[in-house]
């Protein structure tokens, strides 16, 4: 009789937040581009003209000018100039072209002479490895932002043949051989490791935590480069982003701020007034009518979406969230459903029963999980927050599902844990490269490189990174083959080289 009542205990519970979800925001469809055979760019394209952006003016060295240069479109690649791309991606979308420059390039349509009211923004690129995002505003009329510089082509071809577009990359193959920028064999890794430091503030009585990246690349298991930057760096498919926690206090109240800015070569007075991708609960920031205080900690960051865990400093409750990065200015965390469908919800529900069956009166909020690290591996929690004698206190639980591409992009232990903890007693969480040639083990003070050769970890170690014992891995994104030194050159500009 029990169990009865609480398989429809389950039930019951699992119609009402379904129920409540029918109205929910459709988040992932609305960020999610339909798949289309025919892609919406072909044909070969001849760059006429440039616009410096306004920003970098007389902060920039010359670079060598792309006018004349050709761009080629095939469902096989993408050349663009002396750079390209297999096997691309195309995600595409309608917007007002003021609104768009205004938004992303805080521009005019008038700055770049354009009199078209509507376009298509177009993001290309390949196993999620950004490439570049054109702007389609006429048939034959196009332009791409890159570096510092708006280009402008004109179509001449309408199509181009596989053969062709072969016939490019060959010699570009060759030319990158002949200047020791690519060798045929050499295994390339990159990754970006974000961490997360915790520092008790004494002084203010006060959790606060600092965020950076460590980038490691390596050729043929050997390291070539490992640079260290403020801030969290972000791949993501539009480009590079840096994310960060501002906290904004007076003597009333606490807010922290979770800003995320794409990355460009602008002033840094821009970045100090700008407004874009902030989180602000969507409200302008009044500090002194801010009720109650809340600080943030980011648990994991990926290529669309961020965990965090917020604590509500007058009575500590501390809730889990998860949010779109492209949306963290409206303050819409997602739902369960919105990553793993019913059937995720339903997973979800059983993972609260055992908790919540004790206690009537626990509430279990679809839009309470994040991911946390454990052996290896990403893994998925829920959390029920709840009162007892007025106190604020609450339980996590497992939800058993592995975490979804749109959450997780990589998330592969090539060689077993329990092999790496009997090879490194002191290992509390490891890496591997998609490559399989190198791991990274995680220690509490270190983080330790080792060459992968024939599944097993190599017996000497390549190199190590220094950890504060309170340091924690909140991301990890990969990069291989020639895109190491396409991420390298975006890193170098703004991180410390260490090693």
């Amino acid at each position: 009789m029990k169990r009865a009542r609480l398989i429809i205990f389950g039930l019951v519970l699992l119609s009402m937040l379904t129920s409540c979800s029918n109205g929910k925001l459709q988040i992932k469809d609305s960020i999610v581009a339909p798949e289309n055979r025919q892609p919406p760019l072909s044909g070969k394209w001849i760059i006429e003209d440039s616009i410096d952006s306004p920003y970098i003016k007389g902060v920039s060295d010359e670079e060598e000018s792309l006018i004349g240069r050709e761009v080629l479109f095939h469902d096989s690649a993408v050349v663009v100039d002396k750079d390209f791309i297999l096997e691309p991606s195309f995600i595409y979308k309608n917007v007002n072209i003021s609104d768009y420059l205004l938004y992303k390039y805080k521009i005019s349509s008038e700055y770049l002479n354009l009199t078209e009211e509507e376009g298509e923004v177009i993001s290309i690129s390949s196993n999620n490895q950004f490439f570049y995002e054109f702007i389609k505003y006429s048939e034959d009329e196009l332009f791409f932002f890159n570096e510092d510089k708006f280009y402008f082509l004109r179509k001449v071809v309408d199509e181009v043949s596989k053969e062709e577009i072969e016939r490019y990359i060959s010699v570009e193959h060759s030319l990158m051989r002949i200047s020791n920028i690519e060798e045929v064999d050499t295994l390339r890794s990159g990754v970006l490791l974000g961490i997360k430091s915790y520092d008790y503030d004494e002084i203010n009585d006060e959790d606060n935590w600092t965020y950076k990246t460590i980038w490691i690349r390596t050729n043929n298991r050997n390291i070539s480069s490992i640079y260290e930057m403020d801030s969290l760096l972000v791949p993501r498919k539009k480009g590079f982003w840096t994310i960060d926690v501002k906290r904004n206090k007076n003597d009333n109240s606490i807010i922290d701020e979770i800003k995320a800015i794409e990355k460009r070569k602008y002033p840094e007075e821009y970045f100090d007034d700008v407004k874009l991708f902030t989180f602000e609960y969507g409200i302008e920031m009044d500090l002194a009518s801010i009720e109650p205080s809340i600080i943030k900690t980011i648990l994991y960051i990926g290529n669309d979406y961020i965990c965090v865990e917020e604590t509500n400093l007058a009575n500590n409750r501390k809730a889990l969230k998860t949010y779109p990065i492209d949306y963290l200015d409206n303050g819409k965390a997602i739902k369960i459903s919105d990553v793993l469908g019913d059937e995720g919800l339903k997973t979800f529900v059983e993972g609260a029963q055992s908790i919540m069956k004790s206690d009537s009166s626990m509430f279990l909020d679809e839009e309470s999980f994040g991911l946390f690290r454990r052996n290896g591996y990403w893994i998925m929690k829920g959390r029920i927050n709840y009162h007892v004698d007025g106190e604020e206190l609450y339980k996590d639980f497992n939800i058993k599902t592995i975490p979804p591409k749109e959450l997780v992009n990589y998330d592969e232990l090539v060689i077993p844990w329990n092999k790496i903890k009997s090879k490194i007693p002191e290992a509390i969480d490891a890496f591997t490269s998609p490559n399989e040639d190198i791991i990274i083990v995680v220690t509490r003070n270190n983080l330790q490189i080792y060459a992968i050769e024939n599944n097993e970890i190599s017996s000497k170690e390549l190199g190590r990174v220094r950890l504060n014992s309170s340091d924690s891995i909140i991301m990890a994104e990969w990069s291989l083959g020639r895109y190491t030194t396409l991420w390298e050159e975006v890193i170098r500009s703004q991180g410390i080289k260490i090693k």
